[in-house]
């Protein structure tokens, strides 16, 4: 009896596991069958959290798990990006994804208060300081979209290969259980080589000479605020408007949930495709081409880089970033100990270059 007893409440408390168990899986998000890149020609560019788990356990268990698809090197480096020093990387030291390196995208720009694209030589510097050569695969995630495709964008650019964006960053890998750690990683510097790609990048000078041009959209990427020229987005920019022929393509920053979805992942390519058609930006003859070159821009190359990288995965050619945007276009800023107001020690003086306000 006494033997029958324990069984009894054995079996009941195996079922009250299998339940919490049930309910824990529930509750958690199910790793999607397919990323939403996965009809897309680039698709490989973006990753799922459960790719990068193989990653790495193909990584831990030296090449006895299973490889995962699409990946064919056997160098690879994680970076979480944020706008910090590593030292003040508070949400990097409270846990990140195993063998993840905090990545400062300071580093990529000139400093106050232009923040533009730095030139390429020191980028190169920079991404070296990181581990990181021609070859490396990298996967690159931050607790903010646009700023994970930001340098996405600028190692491309700068010639690295392979690199991957994770889908949902870490959040949606922690909601998935998969492992965290807390170790502060430091890489080891190489020396960085690579062929620059000049077709992923817009100067002012390149759009100036094309305003206006039936061969060319500029896909203006900013709040529907920024366009019309009721603010500048920016505290440290005073001018607003936008610049001559541009199209409103929508916000791409994370808080608009146009671009993203509400768990951090992104939205099917095939979405924001039709939201371009709608605003007239369209590709009828070749699946690879845009009927015109488009220049993705806005603010200062965050935003535009999300843009672009959904354009990178739809396969199509024919596109820039205008890195330094609208700050870049609208203001050139002149150095005054006396200056105060929005960039003290800095005179902001509107540019040469044409802009309108209003909408269309």
């Amino acid at each position: 009896m006494l033997k029958s007893s324990r069984g009894l409440i054995s079996l009941v408390g195996l079922a009250l596991g299998l339940f919490s168990l049930a309910a824990l899986l529930r509750d958690r998000p199910a790793p999607p069958p397919n990323f939403p890149a996965a009809a897309t020609p680039n698709y490989e560019s973006l990753v799922s959290a459960l790719w990068l788990k193989a990653l790495l356990d193909f990584d831990d268990s030296n090449g006895e798990s299973p490889r995962p698809p699409t990946y064919h090197n056997n160098q690879f480096v994680i970076l979480e990006a944020s706008w910090s020093k590593a030292e003040d990387a508070h949400d990097y030291r409270r846990g990140h994804i195993p063998g993840a390196v905090h990545f400062n995208t300071d580093e990529l720009e000139d400093g106050y208060p232009t923040w533009k694209l730095r030139p390429p030589a020191e980028l190169q510097q920079v991404i070296g300081r990181y581990g990181i050569t021609a070859e490396t695969t990298v996967v690159v995630y931050s607790r903010q979209l646009i700023a994970a495709a930001r340098v996405w964008w600028v190692l491309k650019y700068a010639g690295v290969a392979d690199v991957r964006l994770l889908d949902g960053g870490f959040e949606y890998w922690a909601a998935l259980g998969y492992p965290r750690e807390t170790t502060v990683h430091t890489p080891r510097p190489v020396e960085f080589e690579a062929q620059l790609q000049p077709s992923f990048l817009a100067t002012t000078d390149y759009v100036r000479d094309r305003v206006g041009s039936l061969r060319v959209w500029l896909a203006d990427a900013r709040s529907e605020a920024e366009y019309a020229g009721k603010k500048s987005g920016y505290s440290y920019l005073d001018r607003t408007g936008r610049i001559p022929s541009a199209l409103s393509v929508g916000d791409a920053d994370d808080a608009a949930l146009l671009y993203r979805q509400r768990d951090g992942r992104l939205r099917p390519p095939s979405e924001i495709l039709e939201l371009w058609r709608r605003q007239g930006i369209v590709s009828t003859q070749d699946r690879h081409s845009f009927d015109r070159e488009v220049i993705f821009y806005c603010g200062g190359g965050w935003r535009s880089s999300l843009a672009f990288f959904y354009a990178w995965l739809l396969g199509f050619e024919n596109i820039r970033n205008y890195s330094d945007g609208w700050c870049g276009w609208s203001t050139d800023y002149i150095p005054d100990a006396t200056a105060a107001g929005s960039t003290p020690g800095w005179i902001q003086r509107p540019s040469d270059n044409p802009v309108v306000s209003g909408t269309p």
